[in-house]
């Protein structure tokens, strides 16, 4: 569609689909989200152990993917990329499983601590850091003056090659029934950028509603300039302009939040006054109470659309907490902060896969 989604026909969309029950899916093996299940080195052995983890997510009635293309990827080994997502794409249809692909996002770090993704084998991770790395987003480097994340798209001459990146996959999935929803932006706003993507965000919306894609437009609101760090947790709320702007240009409107149920649910209820459906894509965070037991059948009761962050434990050490939390007081950091799965795939918690089994039994939310 070559506009915004009116209430009225994104509402028809989503009674269209069943409950959107997912996770955000970085296989275990890889340090770089999906660049090792995409690049050109040992390809095939990585899709292959990527492929198991799908058929698990899929035998725990999964039935999306929210996954960060890599960019990069794309602009350094273009055509084994494109080739490469196409085979992941087939994966996920032989499952009855959908893609959610994010293109661009502002959860990084100062430019002097940026790299590109890894290419080759992949690093081996430095025990006890969320990511594998002790250099991470969610760092507090004032100590060093430099707080802003930075991204490809702040220099002006890489905004043409975004531009073709966007509108490339725009052509060739843009009628796709594998890819459910394109997640134009994550965490607008994020890493001290206040509103420095706004103007290539609106341009990413609008590269895609030219090329006339079927698929509805997302970009998530997920508690930028709170009054404290930890403010969107116990006083969720829309308080960023780049927030405003990113719901105003959203067909559905996505959110990530990563507290308690109460809290939960009262972001529910303010998101709700837009009149758009919700999906939450990114949430479950034992620490903070955002627990599968608690919160996915809040998810479901509100006809709220689920992607939980993480899958099977592995190199990326989703399960270690991160930096900051170590130093808050009355969190206790011996928990899992995401994952459901050991790498051998065995559950961290047999109960949380008992309660997810059971919600996603029937996703026919709609029923009378």
């Amino acid at each position: 569609m070559n506009r915004r989604w009116t209430e009225e026909e994104i509402w028809d969309w989503y009674r269209e689909h069943e409950w959107i029950s997912g996770c955000n899916f970085i296989p275990s093996g890889a340090m770089d989200g999906v660049v090792w299940m995409l690049q050109e080195y040992d390809h095939q052995n990585a899709f292959r152990e990527a492929a198991k983890e799908i058929a698990l997510a899929s035998s725990v009635g999964l039935n999306s993917v929210r996954v960060f293309l890599p960019f990069y990827l794309w602009r350094v080994q273009h055509d084994s990329f494109m080739k490469n997502l196409e085979e992941f794409l087939t994966l996920l249809d032989r499952y009855h499983m959908t893609l959610m692909p994010v293109l661009f996002n502002d959860c990084s770090v100062a430019k002097r601590l940026y790299h590109e993704p890894v290419l080759g084998p992949q690093p081996e991770p430095v025990a006890g850091y969320f990511g594998g790395s002790p250099v991470t987003p969610f760092d507090d480097d004032t100590q060093n003056g430099d707080t802003t994340g930075w991204i490809p798209t702040d220099d002006p001459e890489m905004v043409p090659v975004a531009e073709q990146y966007v509108r490339e996959l725009a052509r060739v999935y843009g009628q796709d029934p594998r890819i459910l929803i394109w997640n134009v932006w994550n965490e607008a706003g994020n890493s001290q950028r206040g509103n420095r993507s706004m103007a290539v965000m609106d341009q990413a919306f609008a590269w895609l509603r030219e090329e006339n894609v079927c698929q509805p437009l997302t970009a998530d609101v997920w508690g930028a300039d709170a009054d404290h760090p930890y403010g969107w947790l116990k006083n969720p709320g829309v308080y960023a302009d780049i927030e405003r702007d990113a719901i105003a240009q959203s067909d559905i409107i996505s959110f990530h939040f990563y507290g308690d149920y109460t809290h939960a649910k009262q972001y529910i209820h303010i998101l709700e006054q837009y009149g758009r459906p919700l999906i939450n894509t990114e949430w479950m965070h034992r620490p903070y109470r955002s627990l599968i037991e608690t919160h996915l059948p809040l998810w479901k009761k509100h006809k709220v659309g689920s992607y939980f962050f993480g899958f099977v434990n592995g190199k990326a050490q989703f399960n270690c907490v991160w930096e900051f939390i170590k130093k808050l007081p009355d969190i206790d950091t011996k928990l899992w902060m995401h994952d459901i799965f050991h790498s051998d795939f065995t559950p961290y918690d047999p109960d949380e896969i008992a309660v997810l089994r059971e919600c996603n039994r029937d996703k026919d939310i709609w029923k009378e």
